[in-house]
């Protein structure tokens, strides 16, 4: 089958509710309102940083030993910068008013979760850090993302949703629906859909 030729991301954003905020819908508007002056393309760029670039931003400035240092906002120099006092030379956003309190909480939480870019669609390195972060799924359940097997031995990642007529009905990350005979899946997929179905 040709849904089965998709290998998608193994883990369950569910599984880390940290991940609530979220950098498209919750920091960038910060960012825009209180950064972009001095750090987007469509003005100009300083210190090399362009927030609005949201692969150079996950690419160049997010890990280990850069400003934003995922799961570790305390360390962040970026969040530093922020936390200064306005008279001190690194303060950020410089020549402007010190962000309210609750705006740096959220880039805060933002990095503790992991410092997600597009949480609906991760690069490899991203899902595994929140795998990490998360400690991996205990238990699965109808509500993570699986991995199911065919009998050919390929794969897929998928929400499981019901079984009936001797089809399984799997959800993608993408959204879309597929109803998968039961018959064309491995002994161990057929396994986990009558758990998950609870039969």
């Amino acid at each position: 089958m040709k849904v089965f030729s998709t290998i998608l991301f193994t883990f369950s954003l569910s599984a880390l509710p940290g991940l609530a905020v979220d950098y498209k819908t919750d920091v960038l508007p910060i960012m825009k309102e209180r950064c972009w002056d001095c750090h987007a393309n469509e003005t100009k760029v300083k210190g090399n940083l362009a927030l609005d670039d949201l692969e150079e931003v996950r690419d160049y400035q997010i890990g280990k030993y850069n400003i934003i240092r995922p799961g570790n906002s305390a360390e962040s120099n970026f969040v530093e910068r922020l936390l200064l006092d306005s008279g001190d030379t690194d303060f950020m956003p410089r020549k402007a008013e010190a962000l309210p309190k609750k705006e740096i909480e959220t880039i805060q939480k933002w990095i503790d979760a992991g410092a997600i870019i597009d949480r609906e669609n991760m690069t490899e390195d991203e899902a595994e850090r929140v795998k990490e972060m998360s400690g991996g799924p205990s238990e699965p359940s109808a509500g993570e993302f699986l991995t199911w097997m065919n009998r050919e031995g390929k794969e897929i990642e998928a929400r499981f949703l019901s079984v009936a007529d001797g089809k399984v009905k799997l959800l993608l990350k993408n959204g879309k629906q597929y109803d998968v005979p039961i018959s064309s899946l491995s002994g161990a997929s057929v396994e986990q859909a009558k758990k998950l179905a609870g039969k």
